[in-house]
């Protein structure tokens, strides 16, 4: 050390260090804490990474496999109306066979698949089969469905009771029978020719041209047993309110024809009521057209 300047010997006899070097050894510390300090800081955003990475790269912590995808029913606005295959009849909190074909009753003759699939919300149906008579096509006010998957069915089931256009519905388990064709080709099958509606039968007659402001219409095919309060609320399903009813008698023996007429209150409840044409009605598919 003496040789590169760092020591030297005093006239007393003592041993000196330079300045330059004194200051080169304080540096050296500085630059050793500093890269501990590097070090240190490092390894902590290495392993902070790592745990994000773990965190969520399976989303459950609690490692069983049954995250928050299979706790809550599936959102309607879902794209994909499917579900892989092994998943779909997986039992689940509140159907323990895992079923997925459900059957309806009480249903409004004014229900179609779009009120039906929005009433069971978040829950998604994929195919609907309404029960109609094979002759006539006459909607019965019941249907089979089936669901994306067990915890959709679930989730419907457990909305038995509540009302859909004004009518408490029955939803229950319905599994399938051995033999039967489950779940159908078609996502939509009825006995009449109007695909989303369950209660438009056979030969269901075109209406005339509306008249403008209407307000009235024409009922016919309705059944002797009719009353003003049963139509009432025939037409309350839509929320078409009746202003008046007007039956149609014969003139020598004063019996009813099975016809009449009906006003509303405005022209916008006049067109609600309209598209019942074609409903069932008391067991026969109600005739309505414009009039003035």
């Amino acid at each position: 050390m003496e040789t590169d300047g760092s020591l030297s010997l005093t006239e007393d006899g003592l041993v000196k260090l330079s300045k330059s070097s004194s200051k080169k050894s304080k540096k050296d510390k500085k630059k050793k804490k500093k890269g501990k300090k590097r070090e240190r800081e490092e390894a902590a955003a290495k392993e902070k990474k790592k745990l994000k990475v773990d965190g969520d790269g399976n989303g459950d912590d609690d490692g069983d496999g049954d995250g928050d995808e299979h706790e809550t029913a599936p959102n309607a606005t879902n794209d994909t109306t499917t579900t892989d295959a092994s998943e779909k009849n997986k039992p689940c909190k509140d159907n323990p066979t895992g079923t997925t074909r459900l059957f309806l009753g009480n249903l409004p003759f004014t229900v179609d698949d779009t009120t039906l699939s929005t009433h069971v919300s978040p829950a998604i149906i994929t195919h609907i089969k309404w029960i109609t008579d094979k002759e006539s096509g006459r909607f019965y006010g019941s249907a089979f469905i089936e669901m994306r998957n067990s915890i959709d069915a679930a989730h419907a089931v457990g909305i038995s009771g509540s009302e859909l256009l004004g009518r408490p519905i029955k939803l229950n388990y319905a599994p399938a029978r051995e033999g039967d064709q489950w779940p159908p080709a078609s996502k939509v099958i009825t006995g009449g020719p109007t695909g989303g509606q369950a209660g438009t039968g056979k030969g269901v007659k075109t209406m005339s041209a509306k008249p403008d402001n209407c307000t009235k219409l024409f009922i016919g095919n309705l059944s002797y047993d009719i009353t003003d309060d049963g139509i009432t609320k025939f037409f309350a399903n839509v929320d078409a309110e009746i202003k008046a009813v007007r039956w149609l008698s014969h003139l020598d023996t004063g019996d009813f024809k099975g016809v009449g007429f009906v006003e509303f209150w405005n022209t916008e409840a006049c067109e609600k009521g309209a598209q019942l044409n074609g409903k069932n009605l008391m067991g026969r598919p109600i005739r309505i057209d414009w009039t003035d």
